[in-house]
């Protein structure tokens, strides 16, 4: 028989903010890994019941959503598991027990046990997550350091080791600067795609753009914008001509000396 993963008290925060990772093994089990470098498989939550249940007719399916002042979750239930659902109302403090999922990008909690509890739990909850994080970030500030100079290596193991730091927190910390990476080359792969496709040189703006250049050559002196919309209008659009100009100053092809008035550089 598979020994049960203990589960870890966190804030709903930790659990929208940390990474999803679902093992390729069909026994292995999926996880998450919060930014702290925490390796949650199982979570342990104290939040407010915010809205009432909602189950399927068959009652083979129901859920029920929680918020503990950091996030708010929607807390699931299946099969044998739907008698969780039932046990909570819109308005109930309750400690959840559950694996962590994710549909379509939605973190979520696969309930295992629910309770009612009073409003001195969740200031116990929130000492002992507190506690659990403090404890914690003292030892993965070392594993950073030794990661950061050394790397996955004999030597940073040894290391570790001497210092108390287990060889699992080093892989964790390999596995989330994985993710944040791969982060965030797909953030800006959806950058770049959203960026909008330069629109090709309109012929006659670049008919337009030379013949003002040309004008203001010839003269050899500053032309005022009235001028040039006038001498140019009989072959070209005015509305073109404007643009023209102010396409001009934005390339720094031309120059004013004075307001209304440019010269070529």
């Amino acid at each position: 028989m598979r020994k049960r993963l203990p589960a870890s008290r966190v804030y709903i925060k930790d659990l929208l903010e940390g990474y999803y990772v679902r093992s390729e093994g069909d026994f292995e089990p999926n996880y998450l890994i919060t930014r702290d470098a925490r390796k949650i498989h199982r979570a342990k939550v104290v939040a407010t019941v915010v809205r009432d249940p909602i189950m399927s007719e068959d009652e083979t399916y129901g859920r029920f959503q929680i918020d503990d002042g950091t996030g708010t979750l929607w807390v699931f239930g299946f099969r044998e598991d739907t008698r969780f659902v039932k046990l909570v109302k819109k308005g109930d403090l309750v400690q959840i027990v559950g694996k962590i999922s994710e549909w379509r990008d939605d973190r979520q909690i696969l309930v295992e046990g629910v309770s009612k509890v009073e409003p001195n739990m969740w200031i116990l909850h929130r000492f002992e997550t507190l506690k659990e994080k403090a404890e914690h970030a003292l030892k993965a500030r070392t594993a950073f350091e030794i990661y950061d100079r050394y790397g996955i290596t004999a030597k940073a193991r040894v290391i570790a080791k001497n210092k108390g730091i287990s060889e699992d927190l080093l892989m964790t910390i390999d596995e989330l600067y994985t993710l944040m990476l791969e982060q965030k080359n797909a953030e800006e792969e959806i950058f770049e795609e959203e960026l909008p496709e330069e629109s090709e040189e309109n012929p006659e703006l670049e008919k337009a753009k030379k013949a003002v250049l040309e004008l203001l050559r010839e003269k050899g002196r500053a032309l005022s914008r009235k001028f040039i919309v006038k001498k140019l209008s009989g072959e070209l659009d005015e509305e073109l001509i404007e643009e023209a100009i102010t396409r001009l100053l934005a390339e720094g092809e031309i120059y004013e000396p004075e307001i209304g008035y440019y010269e070529p550089l």
